[in-house]
């Protein structure tokens, strides 16, 4: 038996081991904890295996190297503490508000024995509760993907379903969100594009957490970059939408404030610095619009009467939320249900190199109209112009352009709508 076929029956028989106590076919399937992936004989070899289908050191690169797996010890440290006392919360560590997003917080009933709470964002927090497959998903080519798939391994080549892992902590949801009493006590401000936080993810540290070779490819079609932004976009702006549209998240008359648009308040005070959003009074509050502004921008560009009337329904929402809940809420609602015709275009539509181009195009245009008045819609403008920019092929590594807008970003106290504009239209699309 050759060393290959050997670890694979080690591999199978140790995981196998690692599954028991055996459940029913139909009970729901148990969180086995990172220590039942960290093994020499699965994912926890000191460096990259070669020719296997796998790396097989991803428990090392996500120990080491991957912002989740520090998560939970965030909330031990000083600046939670003093987050959980300005809200009344005893121990972030013990709170369900915190350990929703650091750390996979299911039931008891679904831990198994080698399961930690405090591994923070583990392996099955986005691959899925391994105990139907964990013992099988090593085995191929006679049980592929789809069959582990099918029993729970999660699909995060495909990027709808990336998405929605992705987006229930870095956007939230209606049962869950980072509302503006959390941030007030010192959250951060959520921020999030879906393809590009993706990318850190897997090279965090300088180190892949997979590769993308030809045996990946013939195993997983992974949606390109262009879909995956899209997907990405939508599905923020969706959950967005459906936050705003909740009766729990209002305070009164308006939503909660950390739906708005956070530079609709916070934002210096030096006026001649100021730009105002398109179609909106001097001064009006925006709900949070960043994603909604760059799908907008990007229709123009591929879809002109979808992109105008994207931007309409938006400028309603925004009125309505100087208008009051009921207002709001109805808008929002009627916003959410053009999503599914939008993800159904951009499901069925394959990008090429001049639609690539012509999005540039538009997001160059439209920053030169003032669609990017705030600095969380600059972020989208700039995620957006260097994915595009990657996707076409060309080599961003030391480009001053690239360098310098990312310099403009590193204060948001400091932005400039005028001044980004300028240096944005240095990347002309035929550059």
């Amino acid at each position: 038996m050759n060393g290959d076929r050997m670890r694979r029956l080690i591999m199978t028989a140790s995981c196998a081991l690692i599954a028991a106590p055996a459940l029913a076919a139909d009970a729901p399937a148990s969180h086995l904890g990172v220590a039942s992936c960290a093994s020499s004989v699965c994912h926890g070899v000191a460096k990259p295996v070669e020719n296997a289908n796998v790396l097989r050191n991803e428990y090392v690169t996500w120990s080491h190297f991957d912002p989740h797996a520090g998560a939970f010890r965030t909330l031990r440290e000083e600046a939670s503490t003093r987050m959980a006392a300005r809200l009344g919360i005893a121990d972030a560590a013990r709170e369900p508000l915190c350990l929703d997003c650091h750390a996979e917080h299911v039931p008891a009933a679904r831990r198994g024995a080698r399961f930690q709470l405090d591994d923070g964002v583990g392996c099955e927090a986005c691959h899925g509760a391994s105990s139907k497959w964990i013992a099988s998903h090593d085995d191929a080519p006679r049980v592929t993907h789809a069959d582990n798939v099918a029993q729970g391994l999660v699909a995060l080549e495909r990027a709808d379903v990336r998405a929605g892992v992705c987006s229930a902590c870095h956007v939230g949801s209606a049962a869950r969100m980072a509302g503006h009493s959390l941030m007030a006590a010192g959250h951060p401000r959520l921020a999030f594009e879906l393809d590009t936080y993706s990318e850190l993810w897997r090279t965090s540290g300088g180190r892949e957490h997979y590769r993308r070779d030809t045996d990946y490819a013939r195993r997983k079609t992974e949606s390109d970059g262009v879909s995956m932004w899209l997907t990405g976009l939508l599905e923020s702006a969706s959950r967005t939408l459906e936050i705003v549209a909740d009766e729990r998240h209002s305070r009164g008359v308006f939503p909660d404030f950390a739906l708005f648009n956070c530079y609709s308040c916070h934002r210096s005070m030096k006026l001649r610095r100021l730009r105002d959003a398109p179609g909106l009074a001097p001064g009006s509050l925006r709900v949070q619009d960043s994603a909604l502004v760059m799908l907008a921008v990007v229709l123009d560009a591929v879809e002109p009467e979808r992109g105008a009337a994207l931007r309409e329904a938006t400028t309603r929402l925004h009125r309505a939320a100087n208008e009051g809940m009921p207002a709001l809420r109805e808008a929002a609602q009627s916003l959410q249900r053009e999503i599914p015709a939008l993800r159904q275009w951009s499901g069925a539509r394959r990008f090429a190199a001049a639609d690539r181009d012509a999005m540039l195009s538009a997001i160059l245009a439209a920053a030169g109209r003032g669609e990017f008045p705030d600095y969380s819609a600059a972020e989208q403008a700039v995620m957006a112009v260097t994915l595009l920019l990657a996707a076409s092929g060309r080599t961003l590594d030391s480009d001053p352009r690239i360098e310098a807008l990312f310099a403009d970003l590193q204060d948001d106290e400091r932005y400039d709508p005028a001044r980004f504009a300028r240096l944005l239209s240095r990347l002309g699309a035929g550059s």
